[in-house]
C-alpha cells in the first residue's frame, strides 16, 4: 500500500499530466498558433489513443476547446486569489465557460426534454418564453434561441460585468432579437404565469437566493411549465464529491445532490419532481413542473 508521501507524490504528477494533456486538446482543437506546437499537441494525443476526427466528427470544435479550457483558466484565477466569486473570473474564463454551457441545449433538446411531458411541444409554440436563471455571458440563452426557433430566452444575471459580455455575445448572435438581458436577483422575479422553461444553476447561485427564488420560479411558469435545476453529482466517488464541493464553494454557488434538489423542489410546490439521467461529466439535473391545472 502506498505510503501518505507516495500518495502525494502520485497526485502531484496526475495533476501536472491531466494539465498539460488538457492544454494539448485545447491546442489542437483551436488548431492555432505555431505549427511546431501543434505538432507535439497531436503526438500527445496519439500518445493517448485519441482520434480527434472520429471524436468530434459533427461537433463545434472550439467549443469543445473552451469546454476543455475553461476549468483550467478558472483554477488559475483561484490560485491568484481572484475567484473567492465567480465575479472574480477573468472575462476569458467566463466566455470559455459559457461557450462550454452552450454545448448543452442542443443535447437537452434530444435526450431530456422529450422525457418531460408537453415541454418540447411547448417550446415550439409562437410567443414562447424561457427563463436563463444566471446567464453569465449569455451563451447559453443563444444556444437555447438558435435550437428553438420560435423561443424568446430572458436572461437575468446580478453581475453587470458579466451582463455587458453576455450584450456583445447577443449582439453577436443571430437571434439577438429573441434574447433579452437583465440585471435582476431570482429572489425578486415577478413575472406570473410568464415562462414555459426555467433553468436554475445550483452551483453559480447562493443559497440564499436559490431558496427565495423556487417560490417565484414556480409562480413564473406557465401552468404545466418546468424548472430544471442543475447541479453536483453526489454520493458516488468520495474524490469526485469532495472536487464537486470545493467547485461549487469557488463559485459561491449551492452544493445539492439528488436528494436535496429534489426536496427543495417538492418543498417549493412543484409537482412531478424527478432526477433526471445525465451521462458522465454532465451535470445532475432535477426537474419539476408547476401543475397544469
Amino acid at each position: 500500500m502506498p505510503t501518505a508521501e507516495e500518495r502525494l507524490q502520485q497526485l502531484l504528477h496526475a495533476g501536472d499530466e491531466a494539465a498539460w494533456t488538457t492544454a494539448a486538446l485545447v491546442i489542437a482543437l483551436r488548431r492555432a498558433g505555431p505549427e511546431t506546437l501543434g505538432t507535439v499537441a497531436g503526438e500527445v494525443l496519439r500518445a493517448l489513443d485519441i482520434d480527434l476526427g472520429e471524436g468530434i466528427s459533427g461537433r463545434d470544435a472550439p467549443g469543445m476547446a473552451a469546454q476543455a479550457g475553461a476549468p483550467i483558466l478558472q483554477v488559475a484565477a483561484l490560485l491568484r486569489g481572484e475567484a473567492d466569486l465567480w465575479a472574480g473570473q477573468s472575462d476569458e474564463a467566463l466566455l470559455a465557460q459559457g461557450r462550454a454551457s452552450a454545448q448543452g441545449p442542443p443535447l437537452m433538446a434530444r435526450f431530456v426534454f422529450p422525457g418531460l411531458p408537453g415541454l418540447l411541444d411547448a417550446l415550439g409554440r409562437p410567443g414562447v418564453r424561457m427563463l436563463d436563471v444566471g446567464t453569465g455571458v449569455g451563451a447559453l440563452a443563444v444556444a437555447y434561441a438558435e435550437v428553438f426557433p420560435a423561443l424568446t430566452v430572458v436572461g437575468i444575471d446580478v453581475l453587470p460585468r458579466v451582463l455587458a459580455l453576455a450584450q456583445a455575445t447577443v449582439a453577436a448572435s443571430s437571434v439577438a432579437d429573441r434574447v433579452v438581458l437583465r440585471e435582476q436577483d431570482v429572489g425578486a422575479l415577478d413575472e406570473p404565469d410568464t415562462y414555459a422553461l426555467a433553468w436554475l444553476p445550483a452551483p453559480f447561485v447562493p443559497e440564499a437566493p436559490l431558496r427565495a427564488g423556487l417560490g417565484r420560479l414556480r409562480a413564473a411558469l406557465v401552468p404545466g411549465g418546468w424548472l430544471i435545476v442543475g447541479h453536483g453529482k453526489f454520493g458516488g466517488d468520495p474524490v469526485g464529491d469532495a472536487v464537486d464541493r470545493f467547485k461549487t464553494v469557488a463559485y459561491g454557488g449551492t452544493a445539492l445532490d439528488d436528494g436535496q434538489a429534489a426536496a427543495l423542489l417538492s418543498g417549493a410546490g412543484f409537482d412531478d419532481v424527478r432526477n433526471l439521467p445525465t451521462p458522465p461529466g454532465a451535470p445532475a439535473l432535477t426537474a419539476g413542473r408547476r401543475s397544469p391545472s
